[in-house]
Formats: structure tokens, sequence, C-alpha cells
């Protein structure tokens, strides 16, 4: 049995969609898995990226939505997610504010660790 495993952003948007009977059904398979403990995942923030580009462009799902889910799925157990407080400020400020996700990342940054951003992006500045 697969004790730790990396998540691509296609298991996590099969599981979220319910497309393809059977990528679905071993979505949450999988899904099931790391909340029963049996195996661990890390889902990198990159990886949250594309899942939330996909979910807002391809599935025109809300950014209030979308972060909603995310949120709840990141707090889960045995799933691990790279920059778990920036990444949970972050999809707060994205769903909130009139940016994307990437500049919802340094925005938080800055909040929770006291970076300087330096951007020429007017949406960047509003954090």
């Amino acid at each position: 049995m697969r004790n730790k495993v990396l998540l691509d952003a296609n298991i996590i948007i099969r599981f979220f969609e319910g497309e393809s009977a059977l990528d679905y059904e071993k979505s949450v398979e999988i899904i099931e898995e790391i909340s029963e403990g049996k195996i661990k995942a890390l889902l990198l923030d990159l990886v949250i990226a594309e899942i939330i580009y996909v979910s807002r462009r391809i599935y025109k799902r809300e950014k209030m939505e979308i972060a909603t889910v995310l949120r709840e799925m990141i707090l889960m157990e045995h799933l691990y997610v790279e920059n778990q407080p920036i990444v949970l400020e972050a999809l707060t400020l994205y769903a909130v504010n009139n940016i994307d996700f990437a500049d919802a990342i340094l925005c938080a940054k800055k909040r929770l660790e006291g970076f300087e951003v330096l951007s020429y992006d007017k949406d960047v500045k509003k954090c």
C-alpha cells in the first residue's frame, strides 16, 4: 500500500467535479484513504493554484466556493500542504478580494511574515 503520495490537480478536480465516472470513483477512494489515514498526501501550493485556475476558468466556480472547499480539504488530518498557514490566508484573501491566487499568496506572505511586496501589479498593492 502507498503510504506517501503527492496529489496532482486532476485528482482533486475530478473529486470536486464528479466527471468521468471511473476517475471520480478513484478520486473518492483516494480522498477516503487520506481521510482514514491509510495514506499521507502532500498537496503542493503550486498544485492548489492549478486547481483554483481550472475550477474558476473551466468549471466557472465562484471564488468563495473554491476557497471554502479547498480550505476544508486542506484541514484534513492526513493531508499536508506546503506553507499551510500562508495558503489558508491566501484562500481567504482570494475569496473576498478582486485578486488572483498568486497575488493572494504574495499578500498572505506580506501579512503573516512581514515581507514587502515589490510589484507593478495594482492588485498586489491592494493588500
